[in-house]
């Protein structure tokens, strides 16, 4: 790759998996890449990677956090910002940055990034040609227990998250042999049955919206994509490992499968084809991550979960296919007015990747 022209980047706060994002940004780039970050946390360890950190305000309200990243675009030259906090307030001024000479990756408009963390929402107008499961969107108790009841009478298997959040906080599965004892004892966060549940939801007259779904008990897909103006740069789908028994579609046989602690990036014509469908639906740019999930059966029939509008934390394993999405997005942001795309290497793919912690010694910010 030829030499990159130099470019300051801000990165304001947002996961620790940020860490290994900034350090094969600063591999791939070489010279001239001037890291920003900054955080709530003045000790946050990512921020080591950087060439200046700097502490966040708490408080304020969204026009006031956007005024300050405004102000701090402008103090220290920024060439690219890459949202992680408050990204729907700032892409509703994304004109403003612009005028002082900054620009933003975002996946989309304030409105459309809305859209995105409004799960029940996003779901109900997803395109033709994109699988979902079953679902309803619920805020009482009685439409909780018609909805699971009518998941049931198909003889499937019924989740519930709440329909905004991250992490998987909230998420459960209705699982009648988990006693309450079982659960204290056993420290299980994800299972409930449907009468312990109604002693809590039965009380309130009603609740933030709760999605009441099929629970897809089989692999999992995680899919970092970057697009620009509605349509596919690149993308890798990067597989979670299942291990268990699958069944046979249409028989009653099952196999066990045992695919270890291994994730394998690699090509997934269905699932690629659904999500360009969606970057072209809902105009998607930057980097941006879908989710989907299929039955524990073979062949595997994946539905769309969700998108996150952001960066996701398994940006580092795409990177060591030899695609730098965020590395991509940067030098697609940079581009003057007729200046062509940049080249977009072929990943190497199947790989397998796994995790490992690292520790590192803080710079002192005292």
């Amino acid at each position: 790759m030829p030499a990159l022209p130099p470019a300051r980047v801000w990165f304001n706060k947002c996961f620790s998996s940020v860490h290994g994002v900034l350090r094969q940004l600063r591999d791939d780039w070489g010279s001239g890449l001037y890291l920003i970050g900054s955080h709530t946390e003045r000790d946050f360890g990512p921020l080591s990677a950087c060439d200046l950190a700097e502490t966040e305000p708490v408080g304020q309200t969204e026009d006031e956090y956007v005024d300050w990243c405004l102000d701090f675009c402008t103090a220290h030259r920024v060439d690219v910002f890459v949202p992680g906090r408050r990204r729907e307030a700032i892409s509703d001024r994304r004109a403003e940055f612009l005028a002082r000479g900054t620009r933003l990756i975002l996946a989309g408009s304030g409105d459309t990034l809305r859209l995105l963390e409004d799960k029940g929402r996003f779901l109900g107008e997803v395109p033709e040609g994109v699988a979902t499961h079953p679902f309803h969107r619920v805020r009482n108790w009685d439409d909780f227990a018609a909805a699971c009841d009518q998941l049931e009478g198909e003889g499937l298997k019924v989740c519930f998250k709440p329909a905004t959040g991250t992490f998987g906080l909230g998420f459960y599965i209705l699982d009648e042999g988990m006693t309450p004892l079982k659960r204290l004892l056993r420290s299980e966060a994800h299972r409930i049955t449907k009468e312990e549940l109604r002693g809590v939801l039965e009380k309130s007259d009603s609740f933030p919206e709760l999605l009441v779904m099929e629970y897809l008990d089989g692999s999992e897909f995680s899919v970092d994509a970057l697009a620009h103006e509605g349509e596919v740069v690149a993308m890798v789908c990067r597989r979670k490992p299942i291990n268990g028994r699958v069944r046979l579609s249409g028989t009653s046989r099952t196999i066990r499968v045992e695919e270890g602690q291994s994730q394998l990036l690699a090509r997934e014509p269905e699932i690629e084809e659904m999500v360009r469908r969606l970057a072209r639906h809902f105009q998607l740019g930057g980097l941006f991550n879908a989710q989907f999930r299929s039955r524990a059966e073979l062949p595997e029939r994946p539905c769309l979960l969700e998108i996150n509008g952001r960066m996701a934390g398994g940006l580092p394993y795409i990177g060591l296919s030899g695609l730098n999405l965020p590395l991509l997005a940067i030098r697609i942001a940079l581009r003057g007015p007729g200046d062509p795309m940049p080249e977009i290497p072929e990943p190497r793919l199947p790989l397998r990747v796994q995790d490992r912690s690292d520790v590192f010694i803080m710079p002192d910010r005292s």
